[in-house]
Parts: C-alpha cells; sequence; structure tokens
C-alpha cells in the first residue's frame, strides 16, 4: 500500500530517470538513434524535445539495446507512459519479491519480518518509483533469473540472463559463476538472446553505435564526477579518497590517483575470482546465486541507489544472523542525504558509502556460507 501511494504520487511529476528510457525508445523507432546518443548535450536537447518538458537526461553508459526498455510506451505522450512505466516496474519488483519469498517458504525458511519490510521499503525502491527509474524491471529480471536457476529451468534462466546483458549490461558476475559451475546450456541461451536483441535492432539505428559505445563506456568511467559520493562504487570510494578535482573532489584524503582504479579492480577481481573457485565446490545454489547478485553491483563502475535494489535477493537468500541483519538494514536505510552528500572531505568521506558497505557485507557473507556449504 506504502509503496502503491508512492507510485501514484510520483506519476505526476516528470523527472530524469524514465525520460531517458523514453527518448531512447523514441528515438530508436523513428530510426534517429545512432552514435550522437552518446553526446551528453545532443541526447539531453532529444529529451527535452521528446517529452516537452525541461528535463535533460543522458544515454550513456547503456548499450544500444537500452533504447528496447520502453518500445511498448512510445505511443503515449511522456506523461502517461510516466504513469504506466511506474506501475509496471512496481507490479514487476512486488512479483520477483513474492517469488523469492514463496522460494524460502518451500525450503522451510521463512522469510524473517524484519528481512521482508528491508527488501520492500529500502530507499532503493523509493528511489527508482521517484525517478522511474530502470532497476526494478532489473531487479524482477534477476530474480526471475535466480528463481529459474534454483529450480533447473535452464533455459528460462537463460533467456532471462540474456535480457539483464543485453538491456543494462547487468549480471555480468552472474555468468562468470555460471562459467564456473560449467552451465553452459545457461549461457548458450543468454548469448543467443542478447544476440537476437542486437540483431533485432540493428537495422534501425546507425550500426557505429555498436563500435562507439565500449570507448563511450570507458570516457564515462573516467570523468572526474564519478568520484562524488552519489555513486556508491568501489572505484568511486578510491577515486573520491586519491584524485584531486577542482569542481567535483576538491578535499581528497589523500595524492594517490596511481592506485585508484588499480587497487579498486585488484579488490572486485580478487573477490570474483575467490566467489568462483569456491562456488564451484558449493552444494547450495542460494549462496552462490546470492553472491552473484551482489558481484554484479560491485562489479558495475558506475552506481548510485537504484541499482542497490538489487540487494534484495542476497538478503532472500541467505541465513543472516541478527547482528548482520542489524548493521546491513542500517548501511541500507541510512538516508544518503546525510551520508554521501554531508561526508565528502578528507577521510571522513570514508562515512559516504553505506550502500557500498552494505554490499560488501552481503558478499562477505555469502562467501561464508560458501565455504560451510564446501564443507
Amino acid at each position: 500500500m506504502v509503496l502503491a501511494s508512492f507510485a501514484i504520487y510520483s506519476a505526476g511529476s516528470t523527472t530524469h530517470g524514465f525520460v531517458s528510457y523514453y527518448a531512447a525508445s523514441k528515438l530508436l523507432v523513428s530510426g534517429e538513434l545512432g552514435p550522437l546518443a552518446y553526446d551528453d548535450g545532443w541526447f539531453g536537447e532529444q529529451v527535452q524535445r521528446l517529452t516537452e518538458s525541461n528535463v535533460r537526461e543522458i544515454f550513456i553508459p547503456n548499450p544500444p539495446t537500452m533504447s528496447l526498455m520502453a518500445l511498448p510506451l512510445v505511443g503515449m505522450d511522456a506523461r502517461s507512459a510516466r504513469a504506466i512505466w511506474l506501475i509496471a516496474s512496481l507490479a514487476a519488483f512486488i512479483a520477483g519479491v513474492a517469488g523469492l519469498v514463496r522460494y524460502r517458504n518451500k525450503k522451510n525458511r521463512e522469510v524473517p519480518a524484519a528481512v521482508l519490510l528491508l527488501m520492500l521499503l529500502a530507499p532503493a525502491v523509493f528511489t527508482n518509483l521517484r525517478i522511474g527509474q530502470g532497476y526494478l524491471f532489473v531487479f524482477a529480471l534477476f530474480a526471475a533469473t535466480t528463481l529459474s536457476l534454483l529450480r533447473g529451468r535452464d533455459q528460462i534462466a537463460g533467456v532471462g540472463l540474456g535480457l539483464l546483458l543485453a538491456l543494462k549490461t547487468s549480471g555480468v558476475a552472474l555468468v562468470v559463476l555460471l562459467a564456473a559451475r560449467r552451465r553452459w546450456a545457461v549461457l548458450a541461451v543468454a548469448a543467443a538472446t542478447a544476440l537476437v536483441l542486437a540483431f533485432a535492432i540493428s537495422p534501425f539505428i546507425d550500426l557505429e553505435m555498436w563500435w562507439t559505445y565500449p570507448s563511450q563506456v570507458r570516457a564515462y568511467v573516467a570523468r572526474p564526477a564519478s568520484a562524488v559520493t552519489a555513486y556508491q562504487t568501489t572505484l568511486g570510494l578510491f577515486r573520491h579518497l586519491c584524485v584531486a578535482d577542482p569542481q567535483w573532489n576538491p578535499s581528497p584524503a589523500a595524492d594517490c590517483a596511481g592506485i585508484a582504479f588499480v587497487v579498486s579492480t585488484v579488490i572486485v577481481a580478487v573477490a570474483t575470482m575467490l566467489t568462483a573457485i569456491l562456488a564451484v565446490r558449493s552444494t547450495r545454489p542460494e549462496s552462490w546465486l546470492a553472491a552473484a547478485a551482489t558481484l554484479s553491483v560491485l562489479s558495475l563502475p558506475a552506481v548510485a541507489e537504484p541499482h542497490y535494489v538489487l540487494m534484495a535477493i542476497p538478503l532472500a537468500l541467505l541465513r543472516l544472523n541478527l547482528a548482520e541483519l542489524t548493521v546491513i538494514a542500517a548501511l541500507l536505510l541510512v538516508p544518503l542525504e546525510i551520508t554521501a552528500e554531508k561526508f565528502t572531505a578528507g577521510w571522513w568521506a570514508l562515512l559516504a558509502y553505506p550502500r557500498l558497505y552494505a554490499a560488501w557485507l552481503l558478499w562477505a557473507a555469502s562467501i561464508r556460507e560458501l565455504r560451510r556449504d564446501g564443507r
């Protein structure tokens, strides 16, 4: 009821977030989608033109296939399309949560009320609804893929994973763990699904967009703005501590720009490798699937509040003790307006990354269960 009321309230405004999907789909249908979409100025102007608003958005760092996400809504005006998008995304999110809860109930491990409330009422959920971001749909797809893997439905899981990879480049860590466990059938279907979507849109876009995409992502990650604390990533943390910028990060804690990229990359790579090694010996799929969800967020170079709705998956699958749950809940619930916007200078910035710490704690809990399963 709370979420539905908030969605209805949010439907009346036009913000960044949804307009990016809507404008991209409009450009796809009109044959105007091409490399210029990765030019923030050009795409921002198209957003304003197509939504008849003053709101600007960017297309980068999304793949060209992201333009499919709002395709069913291009026949509507922007305000009506946003309302339908919010209702559909909330329904998809609730369905994903319900599926995870039903699975745990069937395993005689009921989801504690506190965990369920945290899954449903985390700030990441409300942020997605407030701005119309697409990560409630991403969560629903990830949950469906996870549940299909738990139930041995490899083909359905492959389709879900392929959609995740094609639409939002989400689930890369899951690909690594599935390869470690030699689940080739799932990966084959995922690759086929992603390729079908890529080929399906190619006649309607400037094909140069595919060659431009990787270099644009690298350029986006290198932007000084990625050091702001709104980006709750391991790379963002080290850049904020180490790399000075007069506009985006005037007061770093240290002068260590040379190691910021290297250390953050090594941390994520080692975590992924360790998870893959332990996943091979695991007897319970819940453990490595929980790890895959956390790493799928932790491995992305640009992650903000909306992405952390995926943490509902490890919350549902892991067996957390009271102390762990209390700390993780505090980190997922504390308003970023208090932390990420207040603690920006020097070493105080270590207090500005609660979502990032929550994800790493959930990953650590999944590793503990993986080690226990292996023994």
